[in-house]
């Protein structure tokens, strides 16, 4: 028997694997895809390692504030308070691993961005980019220290003995095999790419949302511990942004540019022409919102000159100019009633929706629209708001018309874990061998507001908590043992 089984080898994988070996553990890593460029969300993400819109190096206190403030409260707090405990020092750990760093702004943040950065245009380039090079990196690391990489095994069920989780088994080299270990850690990420489970959870219709993913988050590890008792929790939100309609069939349109900062000064509209959310939610929860309806893709995006060229701008890949570079669509009308035409609407009910919506916001009376808006909520908390969600008036023609989709890029919720990342039963006691990482844990992320941590930060300090707790545990054990 070995000591550790890691399923899946992003971020959340490689880094539990590495941090086990580095401390005496036998691991061995299973990873669904081929090759030594695999796809997986870690390799083609942007590389932004920011802890609840923080820096990860803010005292520990400050970031479970930064955490239960972003969540609203949804956060379970001791999970919040040892993740930010371990993720100031898991940044030096990851240099330390031959990760490069550098500062940049995005989203009015300095922001800690592995190097060398994604160019942050349209389209998805990844290839020699921070994170890929990080992954790569790990990989050889892992090597070096005597773990094993098996790539193109895709991990069927989880191994229980005496209601212990006692290892995997795996379909790996074209045959079925039973590899045991003393704990097993959970990591290939959410079930972002599994219409069963979108469908049961998030979207009436998961075919109608872009897919802004590796495309490889199929739930296996989520599947495999429910079926053994795990509790699974925040199954119904998940991370994502509004893009243009046409990315469904454009792969220049995603991930960037993502239109939330334009829908935050504007008027967001059904096929009817009329409101149907509060645009100051933000780009996150409007996702959420949008692809619970029996139709996701019936949703348009009004706004003037002005907004165009404001909030338009306001991005880190920003709509105008990138947009129409891209191949997006976007209508523009001299009147009203020719952007209907164009955008088809019904004419007299946008006119309807606008001259109300600019009535309330030039009145200082955003509660008497239906839905009301609300001043502007960003990153899941209302605070002192941008321009880029304060409402204005849509009345500097031309006007504009930009349909909208919902970009799925993460799951928010999946297995249920204590502070030591052992996944948990419905009664919450643990599953003895059984940790969960990464985007396929639930706990401190998603809530009403579909509140999002980051990622990166996620995989990085949930994946050291169950390394290192696995190590004491195996040394414990090691140290009663006659």
């Amino acid at each position: 028997m070995g000591d550790v089984i890691v399923v899946g080898a992003g971020l959340a994988g490689l880094v539990a694997a590495n941090r086990a070996a580095q401390l005496g553990l036998r691991v061995v890593v299973l990873e669904q895809g081929a090759g030594d460029e695999y796809l997986c969300n870690s390799r083609i993400a942007t590389g932004a390692l920011n802890f609840a819109h923080s820096s990860p190096r803010l005292p520990v206190e400050q970031l479970v504030r930064a955490v239960m403030d972003d969540t609203e409260g949804h956060a379970d707090p001791d999970l919040a308070r040892a993740m930010a405990g371990v993720i100031g020092r898991g940044i030096e750990w990851l240099e330390s691993e031959g990760a490069n760093y550098q500062l940049r702004k995005m989203q009015d943040k300095e922001t800690i961005v592995l190097a060398p950065p994604r160019r942050l245009e349209p389209g998805l380039d990844w290839r020699g980019r921070g994170a890929d090079v990080l992954l790569h990196r790990l990989a050889a690391n892992l090597k070096q220290r005597g773990g094993e990489l098996l790539t193109g095994s895709r991990a069927l069920s989880l191994l229980v003995s005496d209601g212990r989780c006692t290892g995997v088994a795996a379909q790996s080299g074209g045959e079925t095999r039973r590899l045991a270990a003393a704990a097993t850690v959970l990591a290939d990420g959410g079930f972002q790419n599994n219409a069963d489970l979108v469908r049961r959870h998030i979207s009436p219709r998961p075919e109608a949302l872009v897919q802004r993913s590796a495309g490889t988050g199929r739930g296996d590890a989520i599947r495999m511990a429910a079926a053994i008792g795990a509790k699974l929790v925040d199954m119904d939100r998940f991370y994502g942004h509004l893009l243009s309609r046409a990315a469904t069939g454009n792969p220049n349109l995603w991930p960037y540019p993502t239109l939330d900062c334009l829908t935050g000064g504007s008027i967001l509209v059904d096929r009817s022409g009329q409101r149907i959310f509060d645009e100051g939610l933000g780009g996150v929860t409007l996702s959420n919102r949008i692809a619970s309806l029996d139709d996701p893709m019936s949703t348009t995006i009004i706004f003037d000159q002005e907004i165009w060229d404001t909030v338009g701008r306001d991005e880190v890949v920003p709509p105008n100019p990138c947009l129409v570079a891209a191949g997006g669509e976007l209508y523009v009308a001299d009147d009203l009633a020719a952007l209907a035409r164009k955008a088809g609407l019904p004419g007299e009910a946008l006119l309807r929706t606008v001259t109300e919506y600019n009535a309330a916001v030039g009145d200082g009376a955003l509660d008497r629209l239906h839905p009301p808006r609300s001043p502007g909520r960003r990153f899941g908390v209302i605070r002192n708001a941008p321009d880029r969600i304060t409402p204005r008036t849509v009345a500097h023609p031309p006007f504009y018309a930009a349909p909208i989709a919902v970009g799925i890029s993460c799951t928010l919720g999946g297995i249920a874990i204590d502070p030591a990342a052992r996944a948990l039963r419905q009664d919450g006691t643990p599953i003895a061998g059984l940790y969960a990482a990464g985007s396929t844990t639930g706990g401190v992320e998603g809530g009403p507001i579909a509140a999002y941590i980051g990622g990166l930060a996620k995989a990085l300090s949930t994946a050291l908590i169950a390394a290192e707790h696995i190590a004491s545990t195996r040394k414990a054990v090691a140290a009663a043992t006659p």
